[in-house]
Formats: C-alpha cells, structure tokens, sequence
C-alpha cells in the first residue's frame, strides 16, 4: 500500500491531472476516469494536498518559483 503520494509541479504549473497511484495498486476501478484526480496549487505555494475520490490524500510540491526581477 502507498503511505503517501506526491506531485511534483513545476514554478509555473497551477494545475494537474494524474492517476490515483493507490487506486491503480488496488484496481478499485477499471475506469481509467474514474481513477484520475485533478488538483490545483496555488502560484504563491510550495505545497499542498488534496485526495481522490476514494480518499487517498495526494501530496503537491512546487519544485521551483519562477524568479520576480525588481
């Protein structure tokens, strides 16, 4: 069993699709649909979480913010 998933996004990603890894493990679906989970990131966080519909919990990271030039 996963203990805990992670996301890695991108300095100027806000958003991803990907599958539940846990759910894919466990094959509680077969449709492919109903296994992907969308979440958001703030532009101004370096982490966050959100969960599947099964309630997996899905842990975000922001690699990297983009440089602000003064």
């Amino acid at each position: 069993m996963i203990e805990r998933q992670h996301v890695w996004l991108g300095p100027e990603t806000a958003s991803f699709d990907e599958p539940c890894e846990a759910c894919l493990l466990l094959r509680e679906s077969l449709a492919a649909e109903s296994l992907l989970v969308h979440g958001t990131l703030r532009p101004d966080a370096d982490v966050g979480f959100t969960t599947c519909r099964r309630g997996h919990r899905i842990v975000m990271h922001r690699i990297a913010r983009p440089l602000v030039l003064h």
